[in-house]
């Protein structure tokens, strides 16, 4: 299949100029590397798709990597149209303990970079059947994960340099040093599908790089006058504040306006789903689903999933017309808006209130502009006084984006990478190491080894004294228990420090959740207030015999102990049952943040029974087996063997045992008619069905209704 077959059967009938420059350096035919910087929107998924379908031509797989889950499967969906080409497309984001030998069997592969990175971790058969990687989101090289990534690139560079590279990123300074680092063409280019009108509004006039626009009206704050002009126009927005509190505030402020501009009948459902999408609503889901109502929705790390997927499809078919967001969602999924509103340009950092990146604010600028509907899109920077407003125009209207760095010597993931990278017998030896190095984009960067390597040689005499790296002769060996560590994907010092407390301490359950809680996966740990900070110390020295610690003598290795104490209490009272109001309310914490933290806590307490099997503390892996059903479901002991029946959550069967149904065999014994009296009809029968027994839920639904018409 010759490529101007390929652009044919995409049903592509134009390529934009981004795609046409990109075909113009004959990357595809030569399988040259290449790196394109271009804005959001601008097509450059197409590029890489077509290199893809090169690649799996020629005999090889590909693999696409992106930073986020949600990414990953909205990518996903793009390649499976190529199904019916009869390619194999493949999704791999999940279990970070597995090799996935399933995945030889697929063309196109799609990962997140962490899940690329466990792949490559336990050798995944299929790695050497690669042809092409493709790097989205390259410039997150300069992120908190972007050392992930940067690894991930070097190896392939240092193992296979056959394989063909492309990086597709946002708009950059530096975008050349990355191409020149992988040997790359380059394409770089500002065109948009729409065009991108910038400006900043103060006192009702949005000042624009097209010119004025008013939007003086009755309304309180400009957020308000901006939307409502906006709105009127038959336009939608997105809003982008800098807390999740800020948003849901703000969105609950906007209800008045976006109520007129709405169908509330088609919502209603839709808000049913949101506000029940716990077993038992909270309050958080009770107010986003009364704004969704009204044609509104706030979008934070605190919303579950469910909630953001219909929170996201009901903009994109604008059924609801604005949504306040926090910056996280400018990195996250496709969801082009005709307007973005930027309320907040600083946010609150390690030195206090600070500005934003002018990249961060490309990011969210780029969302403006949706190509089906409209020809332009339109960003607004809210500035309270005209001083601001000058340096808002300076700083980012004209301003020039921050170059991307690597961030490579960032200790906890260079600890992780160099363990790694002995373990798969990547670099045996010193000197391998060394060359591993020189293929990063660090050594590229800075021109020099000697920083990272001392930092290396530090960390391997680390992981020599932990017990996961040995030296015979000019080898670097990794112990049987450091090559687990390292597919466990979890910091070795997290590792060692769990294996210490499981060897030296005598811990009840609530040790042992601290023993978890005090690892580098689960920071940042909840911050004690001064005025907790009596109780808890209190509370400590009460359970000291419980924790395995004394209390008295805490020393460095227990830095910040208050706050883990704080982290590990949140963790108990889940497992104790208490009301996620309650914990929201006690804790500060949403929802949607207290399941990601119980997923960290969910893998280190696998990860704990896997290190228990090969570190002489088999003694602990009963409890913890015990305390990850009851983390997954939130109860108590007693309730395990009703939770594991489906449709039965902390709540439902909390309700059964307070009426006497205490295990399976009791509930298998009960009248479906009492059961349906505590849990209602439909998961009545289902239970029934669930344990061998045919019933029909319409019959007894009709018997309940018989009797409350009889009362």
């Amino acid at each position: 299949m010759r490529l101007p077959e390929i652009v044919q059967d995409t049903g592509i009938t134009q390529l934009n100029p981004v795609q046409k420059k990109a075909l113009e350096t004959r990357f595809i035919e030569n399988s040259a590397n290449l790196v394109v910087s271009s804005p959001t929107g601008s097509g450059k998924t197409l590029i890489a798709e077509l290199a893809a379908l090169e690649c799996v031509r020629k005999g090889k797989k590909v693999v696409y990597t992106c930073p986020l889950r949600a990414l990953a499967s909205e990518h996903y969906q793009t390649f499976k149209k190529y199904e019916k080409m009869g390619l194999k497309i493949a999704l791999s984001i999940g279990d970070y303990d597995s090799s996935d030998r399933w995945l030889e069997r697929y063309d196109i592969i799609v990962t997140s970079y962490e899940k690329l990175d466990s792949l490559m971790r336990h050798k995944a058969t299929f790695i050497p059947f690669v042809g092409l990687l493709i790097a989205d989101e390259i410039h997150l090289i300069d992120s908190d994960r972007g050392a992930i990534l940067e690894t991930i690139i070097s190896r392939f560079k240092h193992l296979f340099p056959h394989v063909q590279i492309i990086g597709l990123s946002a708009t950059i300074p530096n975008m050349d040093e990355i191409a020149k680092w992988l040997g790359a063409e380059r394409v770089e280019s500002n065109w948009r599908p729409t065009k991108l009108i910038k400006g900043v509004y103060f006192d009702g006039i949005i000042e624009t790089t097209e010119g004025t626009i008013e939007v003086k009206a009755e309304e309180k704050t400009p957020t308000m006058q901006i939307c409502d002009y906006e709105l009127s126009n038959g336009h939608n927005a997105l809003v982008f504040v800098n807390t999740r509190k800020g948003a849901e505030a703000e969105a609950e402020r906007l209800r008045r306006i976006t109520r007129a501009y709405i169908n509330k009948d088609e919502l209603n459902e839709l808000a049913e789903d949101i506000e029940h999408a716990l077993e038992i609503p909270t309050k958080q889901c009770k107010r986003l689903a009364a704004c969704f109502r009204d044609g509104v929705a706030f979008h934070h790390a605190g919303l579950v999933k469910k909630q953001r997927d219909i929170v996201e499809q009901a903009f994109k078919s604008n059924k609801i017309r604005v949504i306040v967001a926090t910056p996280t969602l400018a990195l996250g999924v496709n969801l082009p808006a005709d307007t973005v509103v930027i309320r907040d340009m600083t946010r609150y950092g390690v030195n206090g209130i600070v500005n934003i990146p002018v990249r961060e604010y490309i990011q969210m600028a780029g969302r403006a502009g949706r190509p089906t509907y409209s020809k332009e899109g339109l960003a607004v920077i809210i500035a309270k006084d005209l001083s601001e407003k000058q340096s808002y125009w300076e700083t980012y209207i004209n301003g020039i984006p921050e170059k991307v760095y690597s961030q490579l010597g960032f200790e906890p993931v260079l600890r992780m990478q160099t363990l790694a990278s002995i373990a798969i017998g990547f670099t045996p030896t010193k000197q391998k190491l060394e060359e591993f190095f020189m293929n990063t984009f660090y050594a590229f960067q800075h021109g020099e080894l000697d920083t990272i390597m001392r930092q290396a040689q530090s960390i391997i005499n680390d992981l020599i004294d932990m017990g996961f790296v040995l030296i015979s002769g000019s080898k670097l060996i990794a112990t049987e228990i450091g090559r687990r560590v390292s597919e466990l994907y979890i910091d070795p010092l997290s590792a060692y420090r769990m294996m210490d407390a499981m060897k030296n301490r005598t811990m009840g359950t609530l040790g042992i959740i601290y023993m978890l809680v005090d690892t580098e996966e689960m920071k940042p740990y909840l911050s004690a207030r001064r005025k907790e900070e009596v109780d808890l110390w209190r509370s400590a020295y009460l359970h000291e015999k419980e924790i395995g610690i004394d209390i008295a003598s805490i020393g460095y290795e227990h830095y910040n102990f208050i706050d883990k104490y704080k982290t590990t209490l949140l963790f108990n009272d889940w497992i104790e049952e208490m009301h996620e109001d309650d914990i929201m309310s006690k804790y500060n914490i949403a929802p949607g943040i207290l399941r990601q933290k119980l997923q960290n806590m969910d893998w280190l307490i696998y990860s704990a029974i896997e290190l228990a099997k090969i570190s002489n503390t088999k003694r602990y892996i009963p409890t913890l087996n015990y305390l990850r059903r009851r983390m997954q479901y939130g109860v108590k002991e007693e309730l395990l063997p009703l939770v594991e029946l489906k449709g039965i959550g902390r709540v439902r069967a909390r309700r059964l045992f307070n009426h006497s149904i205490k295990s399976l065999a009791q509930l298998k014994r009960m009248p479906v008619q009492k059961i349906a009296d505590v849990v209602g009809p439909g998961v009545a029968a289902s239970l029934k069905k669930q344990l061998g027994e045919k019933v029909d839920a319409k019959k007894i639904k009709n018997r309940q209704r018989r009797i409350i018409d009889f009362k």
